[in-house]
């Protein structure tokens, strides 16, 4: 299957400062990629890479055989893009504003107009008056308004309400299921889970995990609840991948990672009177996975038992507008 995006060892560096190392990834067409990661751990700075508006200190990254950096206004033609703190011109209205950017991309005047309805998005207003969220629906907008082959998203839904959240989510399955690409960047990992096919794990500036939505969960932590008709056998809960949470004479709370079958095997033993199973969501194991270096936590117990939560280094240049963005790029190019 063909990569859509293909990077071979991307590394940014800000000086001494860490942005991005070896950063190996490949996104095949058709899939949609999420890209997971807590503010500053580096996925902001790997799509200005890929976008070109930054140049890679080591490494190359392509986009459908463009260089991203030496090939970039091709690679810009393939592909639309939201940003996470987009800029516009504010004395245009939304509608006119969706207008300008249909133009630059050749598109027809009014070609955001369904997307726009579907988003609620009123194309009237002026830029400068419309909410954080309504101004993050018109870089939505204008992403589903043409039919390029890759779109490139960081945090997309951040601002929306959970309606057009779950509108956006119909939108990308829509375009998946057109045979288009989606990299999703996003630290909304229900949003994630809900979207993607395949997920990449980026921390402190490493891609750390690259793997299915579903494999990510088999191989993770479940909880099951039971309620017994009478007493267990204290050794009934006795398996290697089973932890008892807590437990009485008739109730008992597990976390069972990966295989749930040799727990089902010992409870058709005895008389259950419920029992109820839950796939924790991918927030639960995004978490464990930056749990491994937590001082009060060895990576054994299941997500959250050592009570710590993640929290990534800051990453000089993750949160800037368009405008910082094109401007460096100018800078980067004069160097």
């Amino acid at each position: 299957m063909t990569s859509v995006i293909q990077a071979d060892g991307l590394t940014k560096s800000y000086g001494s400062r860490r942005g991005i190392v070896d950063v190996d990834l490949a996104v095949l067409e058709g899939e949609v990629f999420g890209f997971l990661g807590p503010n500053g751990a580096g996925k902001t700075t790997t799509i200005r890479v890929l976008l070109g508006f930054l140049r890679p200190t080591s490494g190359r990254a392509t986009i459908l055989g463009q260089d991203c950096w030496r090939e970039a206004p091709r690679a810009h033609a393939l592909l639309a893009y939201v940003s996470a703190e987009p800029a516009y011109l504010g004395h245009l209205t939304a509608g006119e504003q969706l207008d300008y950017m249909a133009r630059l991309r050749g598109l027809p005047r009014g070609a955001w107009r369904s997307a726009a309805e579907r988003l609620e998005l009123d194309p009237t207003v002026a830029v400068r008056k419309l909410s954080r969220g309504n101004r993050q629906k018109v870089g939505v907008v204008q992403a589903f308004m043409g039919d390029e082959p890759l779109l490139i998203m960081d945090e997309p839904t951040s601002g929306l309400d959970p309606l057009m959240q779950r509108e956006f989510l119909a939108m990308v399955a829509e375009v998946r299921a057109a045979g288009r690409t989606v990299f999703l960047s996003s630290h909304n990992l229900q949003e994630v889970e809900r979207a993607c096919s395949r997920v990449g794990i980026i921390r402190e500036g490493r891609l750390v995990d690259v793997t299915t939505v579903r494999d990510l969960q088999a191989s993770h932590w479940r909880s099951v609840n039971l309620v017994l008709q009478s007493p267990a056998p204290e050794t009934l809960f006795d398996l290697p991948n089973v932890q008892v949470v807590s437990a009485s004479a008739r109730d008992a709370h597990l976390m069972v990672q990966g295989d749930v079958n040799p727990l089902l095997r010992r409870l058709a033993t005895i008389d259950v009177a419920d029992v109820a199973i839950s796939t924790l969501d991918v927030e639960d194991i995004f978490l464990r996975l930056y749990e491994g270096d937590r001082e009060a936590g060895d990576g054994s117990g299941p997500p959250g038992s050592d009570g710590h939560r993640p929290s990534g280094g800051n990453v000089e240049g993750e949160r800037n507008g368009p405008g910082e963005e094109l401007a460096g790029r100018g800078r980067e190019r004069a160097r």
